[in-house]
């Protein structure tokens, strides 16, 4: 990016990494910076002072850096792209590395989100690339030029001395120190203070810091009273001391699990705590959104936000280019006031259609709390993944034509049809193949190994514009996906959702069953993830059944362990007697590697049937533990036991002696 307006350039070769890097020698040993290097090749130069991997770039947030070097020519990560340019300074120059033949790359970085075992071709995002490098006037070189290496660059002594105008930042600082609001929120994109901001807020009054990691924190204790206490999230959470600051600051709050987020915030006020929250919604945080759809909704605050940028110049066109890319920003105006006074159209997209992949995936970001940059890279180039739309027609004036706006969106994924070999090995618990999240999950944790055999399509997201909800839209859209999938042969649809009422209601509505509920809450939802399907066939129906019955059956032991209203849900089934089905799941604890949690029921059930016949000393353990409501912690320190693993082992011990003493009773059904 050779524009003499830009604070930071952006220089984009391509060709041999290898080759690349010993023709960069002359730049990077002829001007002094940082070079932190990201990139996943093992044979380096040693004039490479700083070299991560992409899966480290996290060590990067918080800190500020001159001229850096991103290796994409085995796989292109954009969350560590997008953490390493947001911590450059102005001045400095970022080298992007491209393989040659990009039409034929095998990007490495799809093993993390395509649900194969080799890399793919990414010819999507390719294409965007190209296109978000040409609308930037950006010229892809074949090697490193020598007005490149020539040209001057921003010596060290130039980030030390920066002179950060701060004038924004001192104008919400005053407005939060005169706030009265329980929790305040400062919300901007990178480079904008929001830590230094912190940081002077911490000088006026009794702080105390938390954040989820504190090396983050650089900023903000360069600006902040000195000796300021940090804690970690769950150090906070475990607070027993009387004595509190009079305001808890929450740095990065959006890389937070929400769960901890909420129990914070319950901490703060209990203690009468005003709450600091700081938080980007961008680019790898893809919590951010969550953090402002779940957690903030129904609280009273007081937000303010940084607009104006401190780390590089305003117009930086190295921030507009990674915004382009990354596909920062908001859904459209134009989205967002539609009005649906005409026919909606539903319909699977074309995925070569770049501009309403984009519409789709700006959609999603705004209406879904965990839309990250893995999910861009997926929606764009993931094989096996379908794309559905609703749109209507907007006929802006008479000397405009007609223009397509997308008001809502699914992603489904085809599921099943797994061999009998690798059905049995996911649920002896050996084998966990990627993808088939549902198929897979009510085979390992719901025993049902027709689920894996059968073929079925998983609604992996689906979302409505905020104006154009409650007006049917989402269920229509799942009829669509429904009558395909009919015409397709597909025997039952299935989702995984985190549990609430309305999306209970609202799955039970498109006419979804309950067969699935998982025993912990998830980390970043603070809900528990429950699995519904829809047969379509015969055999989709039968499965249906299966499912009901059994977990008809299991809520009967899962109720005092899982906190739901399964009174308002299922039906449960008081018969406890031991199945034959119930001894091969126990074989399976024990012989195999099916996890303690999907056998819990067959284990009570166990306990149960050993109580009824006066077996009281059988099964010590795990009589003591179900009767503990499975309080794991309790029984490994009542019996003295090292630790999960050692009370697993005893239990799967009691449980073997017992079925090597019982196999074929004829009191088993």
């Amino acid at each position: 990016m050779s524009c003499l307006k830009s604070t930071r350039t952006l220089w984009v070769l391509q060709g041999d990494a290898t080759k690349i890097f010993e023709q960069l020698n002359h730049t990077i040993t002829s001007h002094v910076g940082d070079w932190i290097c990201v990139t996943s090749q093992s044979k380096l130069p040693d004039f490479l002072p700083n070299i991560l991997l992409p899966t480290q770039t996290k060590q990067l947030l918080g800190q500020e850096y001159l001229h850096a070097i991103f290796d994409a020519t085995i796989g292109f990560n954009l969350d560590a792209f997008a953490m390493l340019a947001g911590t450059l300074v102005k001045g400095s120059l970022l080298i992007l590395l491209l393989p040659n033949q990009l039409e034929t790359w095998q990007d490495q970085d799809s093993l993390r989100w395509n649900e194969a075992n080799t890399p793919i071709t990414v010819p999507n995002f390719v294409n965007h690339l190209l296109k978000t490098l040409a609308e930037f006037d950006i010229a892809i070189e074949p090697t490193v030029l020598s007005s490149y290496s020539n040209q001057p660059l921003s010596k060290l002594s130039d980030m030390n001395n920066q002179v950060y105008d701060l004038t924004q930042q001192q104008m919400v600082l005053q407005k939060l120190l005169n706030s009265k609001q329980s929790i305040n929120v400062v919300i901007a994109k990178r480079g904008r203070g929001k830590s230094a901001l912190a940081g002077l807020f911490s000088q006026h009054k009794n702080c105390i810091v938390t954040a989820p990691n504190k090396a983050a924190l650089n900023s903000f204790f360069a600006f902040a009273k000195p000796n300021t206490p940090f804690y970690a999230p769950d150090e906070l959470i475990a607070w027993q001391q009387n004595s509190f600051a009079n305001y808890l600051v929450i740095d990065e709050a959006a890389m937070i699990p929400l769960p901890m987020l909420e129990q914070l915030l319950q901490l703060a006020k209990a203690k009468n705590s005003q709450v600091l929250l700081t938080t980007t919604v961008e680019g790898y945080e893809g919590t951010g959104q969550g953090f402002l759809l779940k957690l903030l909704e129904n609280k009273s605050c007081q937000y303010f936000y940084l607009d104006n940028p401190i780390r590089w110049q305003t117009g930086d066109k190295l921030e507009l280019f990674c915004d382009r890319l990354l596909l920062n920003g908001i859904l459209d105006e134009k989205n967002s006031q539609t009005k649906i006074d005409s026919s909606i159209n539903y319909s699977k997209l074309d995925r070569h259609n770049i501009n309403a992949l984009t519409s789709i995936f700006y959609l999603l970001k705004n209406a879904h709390y965990q839309t990250t940059l893995v999910d861009l890279r997926r929606l764009f180039d993931a094989q096996n993944l379908s794309v559905w739309q609703a749109t209507v027609n907007n006929n802006l004036s008479k000397n405009h034509p007609i223009t397509t706006n997308p008001i809502a969106a699914a992603i489904t994924l085809n599921e099943g049809n797994l061999s009998d070999s690798l059905i049995e090995q996911v649920w002896q618990g050996t084998r966990r193949p990627k993808g088939n999240l549902v198929a897979q999950s009510l085979v390992a944790h719901a025993g049902e190994k027709l689920a894996a055999k059968l073929c079925s399509v998983r609604i992996n997201r689906i979302a409505v514009i905020e104006p154009c909800r409650r007006q049917q839209i989402a269920k229509k859209l799942i009829q669509t996906i429904c009558d395909e999938s009919y015409n397709q042969n597909i025997d039952y649809l299935s989702v995984s959702f985190a549990y609430s009422q309305s999306n209970y209601q609202f799955w039970r509505a498109c006419g979804f069953n309950l067969v699935h509920v998982s025993s912990h809450k998830e980390t970043r939802s603070g809900s528990y993830s429950v699995m519904a399907i829809k047969p379509l066939t015969l055999l989709g129906q039968q499965l249906t059944n299966q499912l009901q019955q059994k977990l008809a059956r299991n809520v009967y032991w899962l109720k005092d362990i899982i906190e739901l209203p399964f009174n308002n849900m299922i039906t449960f089934d008081s018969n406890q007697y031991l199945s034959a089905q119930d001894c091969s799941e126990l074989a399976g604890f024990c012989d195999y590697y099916r996890p303690f949690e999907a056998t819990y029921p067959a284990l009570c059930r166990l306990n149960f049937y050993t109580q009824q016949h006066q077996q009281y000393k059988t099964l010590p353990m795990l009589s003591a533990l179900i009767d503990s409501k499975n309080n794991q912690m309790d029984i490994i320190n009542r019996y003295q036991l090292a630790g999960k693993n050692a009370l697993m082992q005893v239990i799967k011990h009691e449980v073997k002696t017992w079925l090597a003493n019982n196999q074929g009773s004829a009191i088993l059904k």
